[in-house]
């Protein structure tokens, strides 16, 4: 593979790896499957040494990057993640320098509200959907309090919503 083309090809898992290993599949499928190019115990080495190497977790690009053309494969790979980055700080920075001005907030609040508009709608679409009966309804309800005005674990309401669910089929409340 050339140089070019693994780059290209770390750019791309670059970019879709903000803080996770999400990207792997593809980079599996990329340089593993279709390509050949790194064998599956090179990729699992591969992916333990970026995930036990200090920084974010999309450093898995650097070894695989050596795998696949050495020396010259790893700097390339790190030439990727800095392309991925440097854009996103520099935005960053722009950004801070122009919330500064009313006009930038009043866009950055007006998107906002949209967003939880969106969010809002989603979520009645979802509960108009999912709650076939008033029971159903009071469970949505409580858990939206218990959620929005406690500080409940979430995963306790979970729990609980789930049992109140069984609950009901338990005790032959559903249709």
């Amino acid at each position: 593979m050339d140089l070019l083309s693994l780059f290209l090809v770390c750019v791309k898992v670059s970019f879709l790896s903000f803080g996770g290993t999400a990207p792997l599949p593809l980079l599996h499928d990329e340089l593993g499957r279709r390509r050949a190019l790194v064998p599956d115990a090179d990729f699992a080495s591969a992916i333990a040494i970026g995930r036990i190497a200090p920084g974010p977790n999309g450093l898995f690009v650097l070894p695989i990057g050596y795998f696949v053309a050495g020396v010259a494969g790893a700097l390339v790979a790190a030439a990727a993640l800095w392309t991925v980055a440097m854009p996103v700080l520099i935005l960053l920075k722009i950004h801070h320098w122009l919330a500064r001005f009313a006009i930038v907030d009043a866009g950055v609040k007006g998107i906002q509200a949209g967003a939880i508009g969106l969010t809002l709608a989603v979520a009645w679409s979802i509960m108009v959907a999912t709650t076939p009966t008033p029971f159903h309804l009071a469970i949505a309800v409580a858990t939206f309090a218990l959620a929005a005005f406690t500080n409940v674990d979430v995963v306790l309401i979970l729990a609980g919503a789930a049992l109140l669910g069984l609950g009901t089929l338990l005790r032959g409340h559903l249709g």
